[in-house]
């Protein structure tokens, strides 16, 4: 969706170590899309589902990741926030700084921060892939940190799915105990922190 708004503002897409750049202008588009387009088609996606989602906005702070070489784009500094058990939350990945600044946090990198915080055991990574794949482009049922890497240095996994894996398995390091990534629950890629056969 943001890419769509981005080609039709005609403005360039940048990504850095798998990260959209984010200047001033492309959080303007984020902004409008994310307000405009996201938040109403998951509420129309989790109502047809019979679901309430509670959107998170406050009681979680970010700060800038490097300016620099990033833009505005941030990471999880403090979460404040308490859960309810049988409530269905949603934080989208515009987050404003103690300063009140907003940045784009990547959601990958809000997924761990928030296993983190509440010491989740299973967390699912959704794409819009069946999985992490292979060389042949195959799905992988299952994939340990020594695979991953072998994948990631013959740049077999590249850019986002990048980011994801690095975000789970530091999750799995902190004692998450089941990951997955895949287009639903039910298959794609589990992630195994021992020797994979």
């Amino acid at each position: 969706m943001v890419d769509d708004a981005l080609a039709h503002a005609k403005l360039p897409v940048k990504k850095v170590a798998g990260l959209r750049y984010t200047d001033e202008a492309t959080l303007k588009v984020m902004v409008n899309v994310v307000q405009t387009q996201v938040w109403p088609m998951l509420h129309h996606v989790l109502g047809q589902a019979h679901l309430s989602p509670t959107r998170l906005t406050d009681g979680v702070v970010a700060k800038i990741k490097d300016a620099g070489k990033f833009g505005a784009v941030g990471e999880i500094d403090s979460i404040t926030t308490t859960l309810m058990a049988g409530q269905l939350y949603v934080i989208g990945p515009l987050v404003s700084s103690a300063q009140g600044e907003l940045l784009n946090v990547n959601a990958d990198e809000i997924a761990l921060a928030f296993a983190r915080h509440f010491k989740a055991d299973t967390l699912y990574f959704l794409t819009d892939v069946a999985g992490v794949l292979d060389q042949n482009q195959q799905v992988m049922s299952k994939l340990s940190p020594k695979v991953a890497a072998t994948l990631m240095s013959q740049e077999v996994v590249t850019g986002g799915m990048f980011i994801k894996l690095q975000a789970a398995f530091m999750a799995m390091q902190l004692g998450v105990q089941k990951i997955q990534m895949g287009r639903d629950f039910q298959v794609g890629t589990k992630l195994v922190l021992g020797d994979q056969e």
